[in-house]
């Protein structure tokens, strides 16, 4: 399985979507980091609970899907 981190930095660096559009997808699927700790979180600075994985692999997947 690919880590959902990587997905999310490429597309950043792409600018297919936002740092902070993102952080909005993320957190609406249960995340609570806060955006900066969200950026580092995406750049493995920082360590979050592994569920936080998770989340953000709905994220991605609900993003996708509304780009449809």
């Amino acid at each position: 399985m690919n880590d959902p981190r990587h997905t999310a930095r490429n597309l950043i660096e792409q600018q297919a979507v936002s740092l902070d559009r993102l952080w909005v997808w993320y957190w609406a699927e249960g995340g609570n980091a806060p955006t900066f700790e969200f950026d580092a979180f995406l750049h493995e600075a920082l360590l979050l609970h592994p569920f936080d994985l998770k989340i953000l692999t709905w994220a991605l997947e609900d993003l996708d899907a509304s780009a449809r």
